[in-house]
């Protein structure tokens, strides 16, 4: 004779684990209890209240989300360049630093862009998360999204500006002036800062925002 365990037993862990892998067409009435118990569990305020706070901190939860979103966006323009490349005859190459700000800042113009009217570039679509109003949880605008990229856009067209000045220097007098390579240097140097603070402010926040998402008054949350 089949006799169910007694679920009110169990721990909500328990439970959802339990949930999750039963065979419902071979125990129709475990799962049923199951479910009981559930619901059960669920009128407990202390229990709905620890539920509630996971959901919560699952939503806000897309560091690794972001992370592959990023490099799914960033192999999309890695082809886009090449395919520009092949149309302008300009040959390619990764370290090529004029083509590789370029295809910076045409990637912060997509993101605004995406952000603005989607809430999504292709690779947050892909990782099913979205950028929202911070204080609302609603669908951002165009303007927000070009204030939380300002950042990136300005590091970028700045950074296309010094390598044409750059270029123009050595193709005038054949050296780079000791300011202008000072100036190189400490781009260089406030890129990788604005890229450090970006990775550390994510990881001490609740809901893992980065500057640009302070800047931008934005939240990204899992959909």
């Amino acid at each position: 004779m089949d006799s169910s365990p007694n679920y009110n037993n169990y721990t909500l862990d328990e439970l959802l684990d339990v949930k999750n892998h039963i065979d419902k067409e071979q125990y129709p009435q475990r799962a049923k209890d199951i479910e009981l118990a559930l619901s059960n569990k669920m009128k407990d305020p202390d229990i709905k209240e620890e539920i509630e706070k996971q959901q919560e901190v699952n939503k806000y939860s897309t560091f690794w989300p972001r992370f592959w979103a990023a490099t799914i966006d960033g192999i999309v323009f890695a082809i886009i360049l090449y395919i520009e490349c092949l149309i302008f005859g300009v040959e390619y190459s990764t370290q090529d630093k004029f083509l590789q700000a370029l295809n910076g800042v045409q990637f912060a113009i997509y993101a605004i862009f995406m952000h603005g009217y989607f809430g999504q570039t292709l690779g947050k679509m892909f990782m099913d998360v979205k950028v929202l109003n911070h204080d609302t949880e609603t669908e951002i605008n165009v303007k927000q999204a070009l204030r939380r990229e300002s950042v990136n856009l300005a590091l970028n067209i700045s950074w296309v500006l010094i390598i044409l000045i750059v270029a123009t220097s050595l193709e005038m007098s054949g050296v780079i002036s000791e300011g202008l390579s000072y100036a190189v240097i400490g781009f260089g140097i406030l890129a990788m800062v604005w890229g450090i603070s970006e990775f550390v402010t994510m990881l001490f926040n609740d809901k893992r925002r980065a500057v640009h998402d302070y800047i931008g008054k934005t939240v990204v949350v899992r959909t």
